[in-house]
């Protein structure tokens, strides 16, 4: 009887024991992991309350434009937004909860450098007691040239250095103004075009002929006779039941992996994935980080490719050509193709570009991140080759340039709902890379070329302090 309780005691010690080490994993988990997301998400009751009586930091543009600042008014500070509102998802709001860099850096933009001198400083002089200043890595005058192209679409505008990871410019459209969002809030938030919406991190959109490049990079790293690859396109084939056409039903004869890509041809590329196979085309783009996206201090979605091993044939063509249930954000498509720029390293993509005091004294600084090595130097310098064809013989001919040379890859996404959604994402100069673009067009109504403003997005950025 005796043994018998000592075995239940010893039963019941190990199971409390157990329980205490699971509340203690997920107590861990969410100090370590989740916490971060947790103080700036806005349904934290503390991301809405701050002190009345201190100056709330401003934030400002690379170049130190004043995009959000805090004026003193009858009732304590209140948030001012200066000429902010091609800036608006990145520079956010406050009011009506807090989004945007306004939620992200709260606590910092609160935070009082040297309170004891501040406050004294305050008392004895009359002076402000005033919160840290962000400075985002964004240029104003990028931002408000990529609103202009992109006209009455909406759809987003990524511009990405290549050696640091650095966004200059991240524009989403519609925008809305941060000055009246508290008195326009209630039409706002049932608009059906979701203008508060970051399409640049958060829109998940079919990529199309843009997956090419990831179809490519299965075809060059298993199979070896990808060079003698070829396949006569008629305008359109059948894969598995599923009828695959080409752009307008253009018949483009015999292809091979270059001129392939250059002509974006669906029927080869589907073709090519059904040699692949969809588990190894579901690994590569594992490997490329589909599935597990890229973190950023701004709310983002991660790009998904669903297929498997257990995939029908029709799926994977549909998924080889960038159709299917793939999608992607903006985001992380300039980080792709930052990447093949940058000899296969991506960088860690970030805004924040550094934090001052009251007294512009630089306190944090965001330093330059290689997150991973997700291509070969090799692979690089063949996509590369493949790119500048797109540009120089193919269908990104809009995106040719008098001044340096473009490298990059077109996408037309099928939409159920409308028109198709139009793509490009590249870099400049080939030889030399500084800038990465990513350009989408939603439900494009023809008024503006997604391959036009990657051309002029990339010009300006080479040449943005020259033209200042």
């Amino acid at each position: 009887m005796m043994g018998n309780s000592k075995k239940s005691i010893k039963k019941v010690t190990v199971i409390i024991i157990l329980m205490f080490a699971v509340i203690i994993s997920y107590l861990l988990k969410i100090v370590i992991k989740d916490s971060g997301k947790m103080i700036v998400n806005s349904y934290n009751p503390r991301i809405s309350s701050s002190d009345t009586t201190i100056k709330r930091g401003d934030i400002r543009d690379i170049d130190g434009f004043v995009l959000a600042e805090s004026v003193n008014g009858d009732n304590g500070y209140v948030r001012k937004y200066n000429d902010a509102k091609t800036s608006c998802h990145v520079v956010g709001y406050t009011g009506a909860g807090k989004t945007g860099t306004e939620a992200v850096e709260n606590f910092t933009l609160q935070h009082i450098d040297n309170e004891l001198f501040q406050r004294l400083r305050s008392f004895l002089k009359g002076g402000e007691v005033e919160g840290d200043s962000v400075y985002l890595t964004i240029d104003k005058n990028l931002q408000d040239i990529a609103s202009k192209l992109m006209k009455s679409n909406k759809g987003a505008v990524v511009v990405e250095e290549v050696s640091t990871g650095r966004i200059l410019c991240m524009v989403s459209k519609p925008m809305y103004d941060p000055q009246t969002l508290a008195k326009n809030w209630d039409s706002l938030k049932v608009d059906k075009t979701t203008p508060l919406v970051n399409r640049a991190t958060q829109g998940e959109y079919t990529p199309g002929s843009i997956f090419k490049i990831v179809t490519a990079t299965a075809a060059m790293r298993n199979l070896q006779d990808v060079g003698n690859f070829t396949y006569t396109c008629h305008g359109e084939d059948k894969f598995g039941g599923k009828v695959i056409h080409c752009f307008n039903g253009e018949s483009h004869g015999k292809e091979n992996l270059t001129s392939g890509f250059a002509n974006s041809c669906n029927c080869f590329f589907s073709a090519l994935g059904d040699k692949i196979g969809a588990a190894t085309l579901r690994k590569t783009a594992d490997d490329l980080l589909f599935n597990t996206g890229v973190e950023f201090s701004l709310p983002y979605n991660i790009p998904s490719v669903k297929i498997d091993k257990t995939a029908t044939e029709s799926e994977l063509v549909e998924t080889s050509i960038g159709q299917g249930r793939t999608t992607v954000t903006p985001l992380f498509m300039a980080s792709i193709v930052q990447s093949i720029a940058n000899d296969g390293v991506m960088m860690q993509p970030y805004i924040i570009d550094h934090i001052v005091n009251y007294d512009d004294a630089t306190v944090d600084t965001t330093l330059p991140e290689a997150l991973r090595t997700v291509f070969t130097k090799s692979e690089c310098k063949k996509l590369k080759e493949m790119m500048i064809a797109v540009v120089n013989e193919g269908t990104g001919f809009n995106a040719k340039s008098d001044y340096f040379q473009v490298a990059g890859k077109t996408g037309t996404a099928q939409n159920p709902g409308g028109n198709d959604h139009w793509w490009f994402v590249g870099f400049a100069p080939a030889d030399n890379p500084q800038y990465a673009v990513s350009v989408v067009l939603e439900n494009a109504d023809g008024s503006a070329n997604a391959s036009v403003i990657a051309r002029k997005m990339l010009y300006n950025a080479i040449n943005r302090k020259e033209l200042k």
